[in-house]
């Protein structure tokens, strides 16, 4: 290989090395999503599931279900997306909570009447 040749190449590898160096990389930055809290209770008489309290991704459908125990109905719930007061089902009723805040839900549960 000649000078020139060797000029040539090396100019080459220069101008590669020049242009791969100078280019400005892009970074995207990538923020964690909000989270809110959601709290979920039962009262006295019954029990709900899953055990959905905890913390929750902004925009979280979260479905809960409550179950009265014997001698007790299902009255309504507090603080879901649909504070409904009785249920098309004695034995289970269900609601959703969709997170955009933090949020506390309870199902309140009676005695039957006897």
């Amino acid at each position: 290989m000649n000078y020139f040749q060797r000029g040539t190449v090396f100019i080459s590898f220069l101008f590669l090395l020049m242009n791969s160096c100078s280019k400005d990389t892009e970074v995207q930055e990538t923020s964690a999503p909000t989270q809110y809290t959601l709290t979920v209770m039962a009262s006295e008489g019954g029990s709900v599931s899953p055990e959905a309290t905890g913390t929750y991704d902004e925009g979280t459908t979260i479905t809960i279900s409550a179950t009265p125990d014997n001698g007790f109905e299902f009255a309504r719930w507090s603080g879901s997306d649909f504070d409904n007061s009785g249920c098309a089902f004695a034995r289970y009723c269900r609601t959703a909570v969709t997170l955009y805040s933090n949020r506390d839900v309870l199902a309140f549960f009676q005695s039957k009447a006897e």
